[in-house]
């Protein structure tokens, strides 16, 4: 088996925000896998306040944890429909508020038919930007402890990125533990409290987002310059 990563170690506390950076490959979304076990570590463990979460069931491990992809898949129904598997005993008014929790209702509101809009297999009758605001909202329904965002701007334009920025702004407000991989460097500058850049498996620098992009003529902060294509937003 390949060694995916090596001797990594950090903490997230408690409604703290972590950005998640580096090339591809190095092995942050294999970090978003671990988290809800999808599969297992083979060395050392993941705690959740100071539980293995091997000793938790899955259930019960997964109600507790909110995970939005860069894939977003909606099924064929409503928006209503398909923000409720999030949870599926939710009401109209649940609905709703956490719709409006995440910056989303004005869109949906403009359809004709609201909530009721019929989407359409894989949601191609949705942008982008709109789809990873309604997966974003299926998983705020559950009210999870944990969020992790794992490269959901990645097939954006720079003008939903921005969009999905604020809300991912507001939902920082809102004291969730969140997990972010990105790419944007926006993303790790707005709403990370630490940024951990990973490479080959290993952590190789953490600091908060003002100290790691203080010089932007480090390698590191290069790779984001590169792909930085709007204003700053601040929190």
């Amino acid at each position: 088996d390949t060694l995916v990563l090596s001797d990594v170690s950090f903490r997230i506390d408690a409604g703290k925000s972590i950005a998640l950076v580096g090339p591809s490959g190095s092995g942050k979304t294999t970090i978003c896998s671990l988290l809800p076990r999808f599969y297992d570590v083979t060395g050392g463990s993941i705690r959740i306040d100071g539980k293995d979460i091997r000793s938790l069931s899955l259930e019960s491990l997964r109600n507790n944890i909110g995970l939005v992809q860069q894939d977003v898949y909606l099924f064929v129904g409503t928006v209503f429909d398909n923000i409720r598997y999030g949870k599926l005993d939710a009401t109209d008014e649940e609905v709703m508020q956490a719709l409006k929790d995440a910056q989303a209702w004005e869109f949906v509101s403009a359809k004709e038919q609201g909530i009721y809009t019929k989407v359409e297999q894989g949601g191609r009758n949705l942008s982008g930007g709109q789809k990873q605001r309604v997966a974003i909202v299926r998983a705020m329904l559950m009210h999870p402890e944990i969020m992790l965002l794992d490269e959901i701007t990645a097939a954006l334009d720079p003008e939903m990125v921005r969009e999905v920025l604020q809300v991912v702004l507001e939902l920082a407000k809102t004291g969730m533990t969140m997990l972010i991989v990105t790419h944007e460097m926006e993303f790790a500058r707005s709403v990370a409290d630490r940024v951990i850049f990973m490479d080959k498996g290993n952590i190789v620098e953490e600091n908060p987002p003002e100290q790691f992009f203080d010089n932007p003529e480090t390698d590191r902060a290069k790779q984001f310059l590169n792909s930085f294509h709007y204003e700053t937003v601040k929190k």
